[in-house]
């Protein structure tokens, strides 16, 4: 540094105005390598004494001070008014050494070298020698200028800056850590191991490994080591276990810091992939697997470190399902904990889905009597009760055919094989023995035939119909509830209606237009309204025209394809719109794509779901959602035993499908129902049977007598002003005592509404944590709310770690993130619970 910086350096010190109480300045510069000893005779401040420091020899030959006490009596008696600079050429003594030391407490250093030039570019105490010490030991670091860049972000008071927090903030600089916080910065060493070389290389893994003792009680001089520990710790704390002798000598330090640091770790996004890598290296090393078999199931099914979890509650939930006897509450639960704690949800929800699906299965199986009951009565059951097999077997084979593509498995076989037998033999062949038997045409019950006469041509508001080929009932059911919870809606209703015979396309988009001179004959292939065709969807609204001008007919594709504009341009003036949508249909009734059928399905509740919402924004007060005509369908392939050869008479059938034959005159066939309609006869399989007839697909097929063919759903949507939109449960923290005295405590929560989708109440995902401001400080638990009672009660577990006055606990929304709930606890952890194990 040229003298002249030197100078313009120290004179600028001390013109500063001196803080109070101080009423001067005194400067002490410990020159060692006498590089400015030559400088100091002549060098001149303004209103500013120089002292040089100087030392002779005893008769010892030792080095000792000459005048240190008159300098110590100027500075304290002699003259307490004026500035000093106090100049030595040697090292600076140790303080036990040092005469002057109680002076240089309230004084300030001065170095003539890069370091004094870097405290003054970050404007650093002056008066703390330590820190003029760190930057000599690590001047190459302040080298860069974008590292210099960084390290000023960092320091938000560099003039209370003490020596721990200059390394804390070079460390963090060497691991591109936007926080001095060591959880920030062990964070970004985790997330790049290669970041230790900059570690080492600016400020050393001593200092870091330090740190880490400072932060969780134990010493480490390897990160593999200290990576170990964190997974043992959170392994076992988690659990509430104590820890295997193989494991012991990893289990250490504050161990509520360290689970609930890991555990921040594996939440987070950002880090948790990387953690859970982490996790599974180090796991195979310290033989994980092993100490997770030892574990009874009741507690590892809380785990979430490691997929092995996963991997063994799906197997043993798998195995334990597919038994007879079944608690199945009990597997619900466990079922509910891994949905709630798994780290790998997004890989296991399909099975833990198919396994809710199997016990609900199970458990309707348990209880079911089909009772033998007039049509009415049995129409009444299947709309209120039988329905719901048919869903559960589709949403069933939705989750099994996505596993079977990806593991192929003979326990998840064994659940397929449980729940077809009872689907095809217990339920369907009871049911549709029972429907044929009881079926006749004289009820009083709903039909399609009488739909425009009763909703549509009495609408006192606009309305639009979206019917969808092939929906059956329950899976309007689904559309229903889904418009439940995510619609506004002032009324949602759902109904069933019979539809005529046969059941086929023809007949049940004939049967929804206006009752206006309407033919319906599949003997003839006459479907018409008027003398009007009605096969195409261009003749479809010549018909309602003749019923209202006002109304029109268009494909589903074509209207949703269209821009917003041009959708608004359509509804416009519009009394009456009929929206076709063909997606059940047009996928399944084909031998080629028939195995798609309940992803169709899965498709379609999607699409008019959506339709409904679009509708609604558009002004369309009054909506319907209906369909032609359902479906039969089993997954299985259709055995021989299961197709009906006809007998050959002297009467041939004039039509015939795989569910249906209809004839001039009557007849009989054995294992089949004969009806007559109008002035032919139709011939219908009385169980699931498919007639032998040419063309592929046997699996989906209508046209029969079933009710899953017969009965489709009728849902009515009505949007407003006053329309109710769906809410989720409420919640409040459970009153206790504002005094935590342990680190783990318990604490609980009432969920105040039922779930119900009648009432529009839906369940929510909340979480749990004790906080100090903003700053989390426990674990955080997460609890789905979906109990079906009022002031339900959910309890958990915290566990606090650091030490705090008082803590908030905080109830959060997880999907929006608000804070539910909250209550104030003051921390009176005694002195046994202040050690950590």
């Amino acid at each position: 540094m040229e003298n002249n910086k030197i100078k313009e350096i120290l004179e600028y010190r001390f013109s500063l105005v001196p803080e109070f109480p101080k009423k001067r300045h005194i400067i002490f510069w410990y020159d060692s390598d006498k590089a400015f000893k030559d400088m100091i005779p002549e060098l001149e401040l303004d209103n500013v004494k120089i002292i040089t420091l100087t030392k002779e020899t005893n008769r010892k030959g030792e080095l000792i001070s000459k005048n240190i006490f008159d300098t110590k009596y100027t500075l304290e008696y002699k003259d307490p008014e004026s500035n000093y600079l106090i100049y030595s050429e040697y090292e600076k003594p140790d303080d036990r050494e040092n005469f002057l030391v109680d002076i240089e407490k309230y004084s300030e250093y001065f170095m003539a070298d890069k370091s004094a030039m870097i405290i003054e570019e970050f404007k650093l105490d002056r008066t703390n020698y330590n820190l003029s010490q760190v930057i000599k030991e690590h001047l190459d670091f302040f080298g860069s200028k974008d590292r210099r860049e960084k390290l000023e972000k960092l320091m938000e008071n560099p003039e209370s800056m003490t020596e721990r927090d200059l390394k804390l903030s070079i460390l963090a600089v060497a691991v591109n850590s936007k926080s001095i916080d060591i959880q920030e910065i062990l964070k970004n060493i985790i997330l790049d191991r290669s970041r230790l070389e900059a570690v080492e290389k600016w400020i050393g893994t001593k200092f870091l490994f330090e740190e880490i003792k400072n932060k969780f009680s134990f010493e480490t001089d390897d990160f593999d080591k200290f990576l170990k520990t964190l997974l043992v710790v959170n392994f076992y704390r988690e659990l509430q276990e104590k820890p295997h002798t193989n494991l012991e000598k990893y289990y250490k330090g504050k161990t509520n810091e360290i689970y609930i640091f890991v555990s921040s770790l594996l939440q987070n996004k950002q880090t948790a992939d990387k953690v859970k890598e982490i996790f599974f290296d180090l796991g195979e090393e310290l033989d994980i697997k092993s100490r997770i078999n030892e574990l009874d199931f009741d507690i590892l099914v809380q785990g979430t470190a490691f997929e092995y979890f996963d991997k063994i509650a799906v197997k043993y939930i798998a195995e334990n399902i597919s038994s007879e006897a079944v608690d199945y509450e009990k597997y619900l639960r466990y079922i509910n904990i891994r949905l709630d704690s798994t780290l790998w949800k997004e890989k296991y929800f399909i099975y833990y889905k198919m396994f809710i699906t199997v016990i609900n299965i199970l458990k309707i199986k348990q209880d079911l009597v089909i009772k033998d009951k007039s049509i009415n009565g049995l129409f009444e059951d299947y709309t209120n009760i039988y329905y719901k097999i048919d869903r559960l077997y589709r949403e069933f084979f939705l989750s099994y055919d996505e596993i079977k593509g990806k593991n192929s498995n003979e326990i998840f076989d064994s659940l397929e094989r449980k729940v077809s037998q009872f689907y095809e033999k217990d339920y369907l062949e009871n049911l549709l023995s029972l429907w044929s038997d009881n079926f006749t045409t004289g009820t009083g019950l709903p039909y399609q035939k009488d739909f425009y006469d009763k909703y549509i041509k009495s609408s006192d508001t606009r309305v639009a119909v979206i019917i969808s080929d092939g929906l059956r009932y329950e899976v309007g059911s689904e559309i229903f509830e889904k418009l439940k919870k995510e619609a506004s809606a002032k009324e949602i209703t759902l109904k069933g209606m019979l539809t005529s015979l046969p059941s086929i396309t023809d007949v049940g988009m004939t049967n929804l237009l206006p009752n206006e001179n309407r033919e319906i004959n599949p003997l003839k292939e006459i479907y018409t309204v008027s003398g009007i065709n009605s096969k195409t969807t261009e003749n479809r609204e010549r018909i309602l025209k003749l019923s209202c001008e006002e109304s029109s007919a268009i494909s589903f594709k074509v209207f949703k394809n269209m821009g917003r504009t041009e959708q608004d341009e359509f509804i416009k003036g519009k009394e009456v719109i009929y929206i076709y949508h063909d997606n059940i249909d047009g996928i399944s009734d084909s031998g080629k794509t028939e195995d798609e059928t309940f992803e169709a399905c899965d498709m379609a509740v999607k699409d008019i779901v959506g339709m409904s919402k679009l509708l609604s924004s558009l002004g369309v007060v009054n909506i319907y959602i209906t369909s032609d005509h359902g479906f039969l369908y089993e997954k299985k392939s259709i055995e021989e035993y299961n197709k009906l050869e006809l007998n050959k008479t002297e009467l041939e059938p004039v039509t015939m499908g795989k569910r249906y034959a209809l004839y001039e005159k009557e007849t009989e066939q054995k294992g089949c129902i004969t009806i007559k309609i109008d002035n032919y006869f139709g011939v219908f399989p009385k169980k699931d049977q498919r007639i032998k007839t040419s063309g592929s697909g046997l699996q989906f097929v209508h046209g029969g007598i079933s009710p899953q063919e017969m009965i489709v759903p009728l849902i009515q949507y009505r949007s407003g002003v006053h329309s109710k939109k769906a809410v989720k449960v409420r919640v409040r923290i459970k009153e206790s005592t504002g005094k935590l005295t342990s680190n783990l405590s318990k604490f609980a929560i009432y969920q105040l509404d039922s779930v119900s989708v009648k009432d529009k109440v839906l369940e929510r995902d909340i979480s749990a944590g004790l906080y100090d401001g903003d700053v989390r400080v426990s674990n955080e638990v997460k609890i789905r709310l979906n109990a079906c009672e009022e002031n339900f009660q959910h309890d958990f577990r915290l566990t606090l770690s650091g030490e705090h006055k008082k803590v908030t606990l905080k109830i959060m929304d997880l999907e929006t993130g608000d804070i539910l709930d909250s209550k104030e606890y003051v921390v009176k952890v005694g002195i046994i619970s202040d050690f950590d194990f």
